[in-house]
């Protein structure tokens, strides 16, 4: 195209000769392009951003042996015509991808702070819980030499001001609850693992993870350090996890990522999908 606009300005005699072929090859283009009824559909692709530790039976990160909670993803995926690829991120570079519209949805607990930045099933101003992913329990973790207890409202045995609790890294349905009960949070691990360590290295006082991160990774974090950990008979908290996405879809995309909400709703509480 520059060479052209180069050889019509410097060649004026060539004008009308040049002008003809510009407008027989525009009309072809034109006839080239689709018309709106034959243009290709808008993308029924969805990227999912999932952390970079395991969380069994939830989380598998195994595409030949996918975990309870990726199998339902993309079960109602498919049972809505959309095709799924999961992405494994660091939960900072996750959310950081999603903002950045590289990635499309992530499991996320609606706290406030998620809500401020993301988008989740609703009915009407409420998150529709029907609408969730799974159910889980956040637990505490300590040493087992450790007095600290938990007893529903308070966290017993030391002076709440020196606590030092640990949670991996923007585990925010953690680092919310804890801050709202007055206590610092350490959030640098970047996955169960590190965090156990950190707690066997008396870095912390205590961690929260998941129930399922508790069950699987305890055992392993015994035999590696000797030192046993114990989980503390009251969790901290229950909640919901959720498909989350950006706001501000098109409306193509928003039709998808519902309908989408909706089959996974219609398809939890199947024996396929539940935790046993």
């Amino acid at each position: 195209m520059w060479s052209l606009k180069y050889r019509l300005a410097a060649d004026r005699r060539q004008h009308k000769t040049l002008g003809a072929v510009l407008l027989l090859l525009g009309s072809q283009l034109a006839a080239a392009q689709p018309s709106p009824s034959t243009a290709p559909p808008p993308s029924r692709h969805w990227r999912v951003c999932l952390g970079p530790g395991p969380v069994p039976p939830l989380i598998s990160l195994d595409e030949k042996r996918p975990g309870l909670a990726e199998r339902l993803m993309l079960d109602a995926a498919k049972q809505v015509g959309l095709t799924v690829a999961f992405e494994v991120y660091p939960a900072k570079r996750c959310r950081l991808r999603m903002l950045q519209g590289q990635s499309d949805a992530l499991p996320l607990s609606a706290t406030e702070s998620n809500r401020a930045e993301f988008q989740f099933p609703m009915r009407g101003t409420v998150v529709d819980a029907s609408r969730r992913i799974v159910s889980a329990q956040l637990v505490w973790i300590k040493r087992k030499d450790s007095l600290l207890e938990w007893d529903g409202q308070t966290l017993q045995g030391g002076d709440p001001s020196k606590l030092l609790v640990g949670t991996r890294a923007s585990f925010r349905v953690a680092t919310d609850a804890l801050t709202a009960l007055g206590l610092r949070v350490d959030e640098s691990a970047f996955d169960v693992p590190q965090l156990f360590r950190k707690l066997a290295a008396q870095r912390i006082d205590i961690a929260v993870v998941l129930q399922e991160e508790a069950q699987a990774y305890m055992a392993d974090m015994a035999e590696q350090s000797q030192l046993e950990l114990k989980v503390s008979p009251i969790p901290l908290l229950s909640r919901d996890f959720y498909l989350g996405t950006r706001p501000g879809l098109s409306a193509e995309r928003q039709t998808q990522i519902e309908a989408w909400w909706e089959a996974i709703g219609q398809l939890r509480d199947k024996p396929q999908y539940r935790l046993r």
